[in-house]
């Protein structure tokens, strides 16, 4: 237990501490909203038939996220996605086992939607992996 007498150092130093590094903790003041993989939704349904009479699918995925200057590299969970028709690179690939790539890591502005067809004869489970602000 502290002397008495000790009390009015130990405060001082917290004082003077607190003055001289405000920001040495990662949680005081920090009001900067971080990103979030929920950030990202991902909307995707049937749309009909391929040329070759396979299933088509229309995905939509659409960054909500609040922060100004958008989020990047954003990756998803696609499985061993393929698909009948082709599919513009820089705007979905396949980057590795089960990863995907959106707009070749490129920034995705707030409300902005990236919008692509693939035909398979199932639907793909697509999820956000990985985002980053």
């Amino acid at each position: 237990m502290l002397h008495p007498s000790s009390h009015g150092k130990y405060l001082w130093l917290a004082l003077v501490s607190l003055l001289l590094f405000p920001f040495t903790t990662s949680c005081w003041f920090d009001y900067t909203r971080k990103c979030s993989p929920n950030d990202i939704q991902i909307y995707q349904g049937p749309s009909g038939f391929s040329g070759l009479h396979i299933p088509q699918y229309t995905v939509q995925i659409v960054n909500e996220a609040s922060a100004n200057d958008g989020v990047f590299d954003v990756q998803l969970h696609c499985g061993e996605f393929a698909s009948a028709n082709l599919i513009e690179p820089s705007i979905f690939k396949r980057i590795g086992c089960g990863i995907c790539l959106l707009k070749n890591g490129k920034r995705i502005l707030p409300g902005e939607v990236i919008s692509f067809e693939y035909s398979n004869i199932l639907p793909y489970d697509l999820s956000v992996s990985q985002v980053k602000c």
